[in-house]
């Protein structure tokens, strides 16, 4: 992983991403930046890598508390997606 501390930098790291990926960047700056004008919106950022541990939390437009209420309602929401098709626990071997 390289800083990106200037425009060249962001240039090089761009050139890098395929089109899919430049693409779905654009749309998660396009989120981030309306986190920054928009007082009603709230954001986390969170990037880890395997096992995860230490990972990076950056808060946009919130507070410690409500980034805490932010994460739970996210993880909610994640695992009811992810359990919604899963068989009963009693059909797990």
């Amino acid at each position: 992983m390289f800083e990106i501390n200037d425009t060249a930098g962001l240039e090089l790291a761009l050139t890098k991403m395929s089109e899919e990926q430049r693409d779905h960047l654009r749309i998660v700056i396009s989120e981030i930046i309306q986190c920054y004008i928009d007082d009603d919106l709230h954001g986390m950022v969170l990037i880890g890598k395997e096992p995860y541990v230490p990972f990076k939390i950056m808060a946009i437009n919130t507070n410690e508390i409500n980034a805490v209420h932010l994460l739970d309602a996210a993880a909610a929401y994640i695992d009811s997606a992810v359990m919604e098709d899963a068989p009963p626990k009693d059909k797990f071997n």
